[in-house]
Parts: structure tokens; sequence; C-alpha cells
């Protein structure tokens, strides 16, 4: 790789990962915002809480990576052609294709990174957090444990306690049991701790406290204190069994789907689709940036006609994202369609590929060229006043 090679590769990596960064921030602060309640009504750790946040960004950075891509190609060329970079490199006698051959390295890049995600990394993260948030949900201390809350476990049944202590002590215990209209009990006790007597059942020691329980028809109350008393809360635990979608399946599971599997009974064109459209995962990033370069990587001398370009690419390739995720429901559907989810990204690269070929051309309609003209003028107005 020579020193030009190097040059265009450092500067486009270096905005790749800029941008990649930035909108999985943003990515990463929706998810913040969605599992917030972990910390505001669970009460989980704040290293759960950044576990659960951060396992679904892998598969959302296959949607992300070619964005980024597309956003850093434009960046780079749109920069060497505000500095004149690419009229020198023209003048000098370097092809297009000298250009197009370090960017492209770049691009497949970040085409098998988006395989291996796709197939094995992105649907581990996916089932690793699955498999939390049960564990999250089980979890009775986890959610009912939070003082100064009255929590309704279950119709009937409300739950309260005034602080935790140390080592999953509770105290100032109220337990209000309504589920049976004709047997209303209420427990109140100093402190209680939750406990499993075989790794499965669990019981709420109450220690210290009075029961009140209301019988029959008059309801009539009835008081009996006790030293300690086990609350059967089994049957309200969350089972911890998870099942597992399409998407939290690798590529190999997808492939040799296992009919006798309870979610692919449920919904096998579910996991045709999904097959599909990790297969056809790494063609998006190539049509970036194709799109990208066919319209960019040839040296403009106005400001104009570089915004027109960048406005076309980004129309272009909006159409192959659009298009791109609108067929996956379609072909859960109709698994004729199958082929479509191939042919949109080859269908941008194609055109792309064309433009670059000089085959074809991208020629702006005239009222728009006319506004544009309009627009530059009066910016040009605006800087000389």
């Amino acid at each position: 790789m020579g020193r030009l090679d190097r040059y265009l590769f450092s500067t486009a990596t270096i905005a790749f990962l800029a941008v990649l960064g930035s909108l999985t921030t943003m990515v990463w602060l929706t998810q913040v915002l969605r599992r917030f309640d972990l910390l505001a009504t669970q009460g989980q750790s704040l290293y759960v809480f950044l576990t659960v946040t951060a396992l679904a960004l892998p598969m959302l950075m296959l949607v992300i990576a070619p964005i980024a891509l597309f956003i850093a190609v434009i960046f780079t060329l749109n920069r060497l052609s505000a500095d004149s970079e690419l009229i020198v490199m023209s003048a000098a006698g370097v092809s297009r294709w000298r250009i197009f051959r370090p960017l492209f390295a770049l691009t497949m890049i970040v085409a098998t990174l988006t395989i291996m995600v796709s197939a094995e990394v992105g649907p581990w993260t996916l089932r690793t957090l699955r498999e939390q948030i049960a564990r999250v949900n089980a979890d009775i201390v986890a959610n009912v444990a939070v003082p100064g809350r009255f929590m309704a476990m279950d119709r009937g049944l409300t739950f309260h306690i005034r602080e935790r202590g140390p080592n999953g002590l509770m105290m100032g215990i109220f337990v209000y049991d309504a589920r049976n209209p004709e047997n209303e009990t209420t427990y109140i006790a100093e402190r209680g701790r939750i406990t499993q007597a075989d790794g499965k059942t669990a019981y709420l020691i109450l220690d210290q406290g009075v029961m009140q329980r209301r019988q029959g028809q008059a309801k009539s109350p009835n008081f009996v204190e006790f030293q300690r008393y086990a609350f059967d809360m089994s049957q309200l635990t969350t089972s911890s069994t998870v099942l597992y979608r399409a998407t939290d399946r690798p590529l190999m599971d997808l492939i040799s789907a296992d009919e006798t599997d309870e979610m692919y009974k449920q919904d096998p064109g579910r996991f045709h689709a999904e097959l599909h459209k990790r297969l056809a995962s790494p063609l998006f990033p190539i049509a970036a940036f194709i799109l990208a370069f066919a319209f960019l990587g040839e040296a403009r001398t106005t400001r104009q006609n570089r915004g027109l370009a960048i406005a076309g690419a980004a129309g272009a390739f909006a159409l192959v994202e659009i298009f791109g995720f609108g067929t996956s429901g379609f072909i859960a559907k109709n698994a004729a369609l199958t082929p479509v989810a191939y042919l949109v990204p080859l269908a941008g690269i194609a055109y792309g590929l064309l433009m670059i070929a000089g085959y074809a051309n991208f020629r702006v309609p005239a009222f728009v060229q006319h506004f544009a003209d309009l627009i530059a003028a009066r910016f040009e107005r605006l800087k000389t006043a």
C-alpha cells in the first residue's frame, strides 16, 4: 500500500470510527432510557444495568455500520474535493480506480466484520441479553424489595418494606394478601428475608410480627402474633425459561433449522427471512461505498455541484436502506420474495458501478438546478453584505 493509499485509507477509517462511535452512543442512550426501570424500580446494580443496555449494541451496529461507512466516504471525498486534492490527483494522472482501491479495502473490512457479527457475535449477545433479563424478572428480591413502595405482586397481593438492610435483610415488612376473598390476611413484621429451600421454592421468612386474618361473611378480624412465619412466594416467581427468537439464533442454526423447535413452529417464515437478511447484510456496506463513490468520486470544481451530488448519493442510499429493511416482513410471509433481499443492495451496487464506469449519469432536474442556483446566489449576497 503506497503513501496515497495509506492517506486515503487512514482518513476514511478515522471518519468511519468517529461516526460509528457517535451513532452507537446515540443508540446506546436510547437503550439506557428503555432499561432505566432496572435501576429505578427493580433495584438492580449499575453493573447489571450497563450489561443489559450494552448487549443489544452488536446487532444494532449491523444497521449502523453501513450508514457510518456511507457518511465516512462522503466526508472523505467531499474533503478531498473541497481542498482541491481530487483535482490535483486527476491532473497528476491518478485514476479514479486508484482512489477507489483503498476505500474499497475499508469497505471489505466492514463487510467482513458484518458477517462475523451477524453470524455469531450478535446472536450470542442477544441470547445473553434475554437470559439476563429473565434472571432479573425471576429475582423476587430485586422486584419487590424497593423501600417505600407498595408493590402489587399479583392481583390482591401487595408488598411493602420500610428499608433494606445488609445481606438481603428487609425491615418493616407489610404484606396484604386478598387473593382469596374469603380469607383476607395482612402480615406485619419487624424484619424478614427471602430464602430458597431447594433452590427453586422461594419463601419470605418473617420474624416478630402480627398476622391479621378476616374470614367468613362477617370478616371479623383475628390477630395472631408470631415469632417466625414462612410465606410461600414460589408461585409468584417468574419462570427463567428463555425462548430464543429467530434474531437470537446463530447463522448455522438458521441454516439447519429444527422443525420441532417451539419458536420455529410458531413462525417458520420469520426464521427464513432472518436467514436471508443475515446473508445479505454484507452487501449493504458495499452498496453504501459504491453509491457514495459514484456520486462524489469525480473531481468537481464548484461547491454547488458537490452539494447536489451529496443529496443524490444520500437519496440513492436511503432508497436501498428503506427497501432493504422493508422487505423483511414480506419475505417472512411469502418465501417467493426471497431474492428481493439480495436484489435491493445489488441494484444499488450495479447502478453505482455503471456511474463509475461512465455508462450512467446522474442528471439534476432543471427546476432543482434553478432552485439551487437561487439559493447559492442568496448565500453569496449574504456573505458580501
